[in-house]
């Protein structure tokens, strides 16, 4: 069996993960290693390894098991790495987890929506002001005085684009609707 042939599951999995570029760099910069040393072994310009890494061209996913060996990661390293960054990661809601807790504004989820990213009941707790990135949480305010949330997705052409996890569907806002967005720091209860 090929190297290539047995990363193929994971990385297809990985590959679709919207932090696997961001974990990458990160697995690369630990290890000390600078986009010249890698670009033979990855056998591509430093150029096209750098776009891939800050998210301005895809990852193509038969080169990530070729990126991982240049640095001297693994696939488990890169897996504790996308979980790390990842909202669905493990949550802690203990001391330490948010320096200005005392600053985030919280609300109380009533509804299945979001299941099981978090649950009726449980709370999630925002930044006001802070956007949320593509797939991160996010409180969506309308101007109605309305509370929901949500995946954020993108803005385009006057609309703001969410994903429901509940049954799983995107939905789309007018601008004009949308009082704020606001980034989920912390969920839980």
């Amino acid at each position: 069996m090929t190297g290539a042939n047995y990363f193929a599951p994971m990385m297809k999995r990985a590959s679709q993960d919207p932090h696997l570029a961001q974990a990458l760099k990160i697995l690369r910069m630990k290890a000390g290693k600078s986009l010249k040393e890698i670009e033979p072994s990855v056998g591509v310009t430093r150029q096209a390894v750098s776009r891939w890494e800050n998210e301005t061209a895809t990852f193509p996913e038969e080169k990530v098991p070729l990126y991982l060996r240049a640095i001297g990661k693994t696939q488990a390293d890169l897996d504790k790495e996308i979980i790390g960054l990842s909202e669905d990661g493990p949550t802690y809601s203990g001391p330490g987890a948010y320096s200005d807790f005392a600053a985030l504004l919280k609300h109380q989820v009533t509804d299945e929506s979001m299941s099981p990213w978090v649950e009726p009941g449980e709370w999630v707790w925002y930044q006001h002001g802070l956007h949320p990135r593509r797939s991160e949480g996010c409180v969506l305010e309308l101007v109605d005085g309305t509370l929901l949330v949500r995946l954020y997705l993108r803005e385009k052409d006057g609309f703001v684009f969410l994903q429901r996890i509940n049954p799983e569907s995107v939905e789309q806002y007018l601008h004009s609707d949308v009082k704020a967005i606001h980034k989920v720091k912390v969920r839980g209860n």
